[in-house]
């Protein structure tokens, strides 16, 4: 079984969703096996997202025309279920940048 922080190192680093998932089954059968905490799990989980909000985020833009970060503040607020269907998450990254245009030209 991998160190923590090499597991977390490798998970940074991923290059794509596959290398991301397999990090996450890895860490899975970690956890069947009692090698890593509850203070771990947290930590894990964090990273992961983190990395697959910049990977969406980073498929999404190709789509999207907007400021990057404007995107990955939205995928990092959407709902988990949605992270996994890529139609989906366009749509609903162009409905909220609508609704956020909205709110900002009816400042004016």
């Amino acid at each position: 079984m991998k160190a923590f922080q090499t597991l977390i190192s490798e998970t940074l680093e991923a290059q794509d969703l596959e290398e991301l998932e397999a990090a996450a089954d890895l860490f899975q059968f970690g956890i069947e096996r009692g090698h890593y905490t509850k203070r771990q799990a947290d930590e894990f989980n964090n990273v992961y997202w983190r990395v697959k909000d910049k990977h969406l985020t980073n498929t999404v833009s190709q789509e999207v025309k907007a400021n990057y970060l404007d995107i990955l503040s939205i995928i990092s607020k959407a709902p988990t279920e949605m992270k996994d269907n890529k139609y989906e998450l366009v749509n609903y990254v162009n409905g909220r940048l609508k609704a956020l245009k909205g709110k900002i030209s009816g400042l004016k």
